[in-house]
C-alpha cells in the first residue's frame, strides 16, 4: 500500500496576478476556490458563452458515465491526469460507488490542486495524489505513488478530461497519449474530452474562435482542435459507441440537458478501449 501524501499545512504560493485554469474550471463547476483575476475572466467568458458552466457540468457527467462503463468492463483502477481542483462528483467517488475495491490516482502539478487534493485524500485508503506533470508520461508512470498504487499489468482507465487543449503541439499530444497507452495492457481504456474548433468559417467555428481567443488572452498555449485531429489521437483504439462525438451525440435526446445547437457542440468526447 503506497504511503499517504501528507496534506500541506500551509497553502503553497500561488500566482494571484493571472488566472489559473484549475481555478477557472472550478468556477464553472460552481466552486469557490478562486481569486479576483479568475472571477474576472469567468465573467468575460460567460458574456461570450453563457452555457459554459452547464457544459462543464455535462463534462463531469460524461466522465462519470465513462468510469461506470469501464468498471463494467473489468477496469478497477484509474489514472486521472490533470485532475484539477476537487469537485463532486470526483473520479474516486464515482469509481468507488461502482466498485468498492477500485483504486484511483490523481495527477496534477497545479499548486492549489496539489494542496486541496492531498488534503481531501489524507484519510482515503483507495485514492492517491501524485504531484507530477502529465506532459511527461515517463515521470508520471515512474512516480512512486503511481507505481505503488496501480498494477500496470492489469487494465487501467486513463482519464484525460479537458486537459490536452493545454498542449499546443498536436504531435506532442499524440506521443503523450501513445506513451500512456503503451504502458498499460490490452483492455485498458482512454476517456477523452476536448474542446473543438473546425475553423471552417461556419457560425459554430466563429463561436468556437471567439471563446478560444478570449481564453488565449490568459492561456496563450491553449488550443482547440478540429475533430479530425482528435480522431488521429484515438486512432488504433476501439471506440465505444457512438464514437468520437460532441456531447449532443453521446446521449439520446431524452437525456440531453444542453441545447443541441449551442456550446455542447464545442466539446467532443470519446471512450476508447486498447485492443
Amino acid at each position: 500500500m503506497p504511503e499517504r501524501n501528507e496534506a500541506r499545512q500551509v497553502l503553497p504560493d500561488v500566482e494571484l496576478h493571472r488566472p489559473s485554469e484549475a481555478r477557472l474550471y472550478d468556477l464553472f463547476l460552481g466552486g469557490k476556490n478562486s481569486y479576483e483575476v479568475d472571477r474576472r475572466l469567468f465573467q468575460e467568458v460567460l458574456e461570450i458563452a453563457p452555457e459554459a458552466p452547464a457544459l462543464a457540468r455535462e463534462n463531469r457527467r460524461w466522465l462519470g458515465d465513462a468510469i461506470r462503463w469501464m468498471v463494467s468492463d473489468d477496469v478497477h483502477q484509474f489514472l486521472d491526469l490533470g485532475c484539477g481542483l476537487p469537485a463532486p462528483p470526483n473520479t474516486h467517488e464515482v469509481a468507488l460507488k461502482a466498485d468498492r475495491q477500485a483504486k484511483v490516482v490523481y495527477v496534477d502539478n497545479d499548486l492549489m490542486a496539489i494542496s486541496h487534493g492531498q488534503a481531501l485524500l489524507a484519510d482515503d485508503r483507495s485514492t492517491f495524489f501524485a504531484d507530477a506533470d502529465l506532459t511527461d508520461p515517463e515521470s508520471v508512470l515512474e512516480h512512486p505513488v503511481v507505481t505503488e498504487a496501480l498494477d500496470l499489468e492489469r487494465p487501467v482507465g486513463i482519464i484525460l478530461g479537458l486537459v490536452l487543449h493545454r498542449i499546443p503541439d498536436t504531435k506532442q499530444v499524440r506521443r503523450l497519449v501513445a506513451g500512456y497507452l503503451a504502458a498499460v495492457p490490452p483492455g485498458s481504456y482512454l476517456a477523452l474530452t476536448h474542446p473543438v474548433n473546425a475553423r471552417d468559417g461556419s457560425r459554430l467555428g466563429e463561436f468556437a474562435t471567439a471563446v478560444e481567443d478570449k481564453l488565449k488572452e490568459s492561456f496563450p498555449d491553449l488550443t482547440f482542435r478540429a475533430p479530425v485531429e482528435l480522431a488521429e489521437i484515438v486512432a488504433g483504439l476501439e471506440l465505444i459507441e457512438p464514437g468520437l462525438v460532441d456531447l449532443t451525440g453521446w446521449w439520446p435526446p431524452a437525456e440531453q440537458t444542453l441545447s443541441p445547437t449551442g456550446a455542447a457542440l464545442l466539446l467532443y468526447v470519446a471512450l476508447a478501449r486498447k485492443p
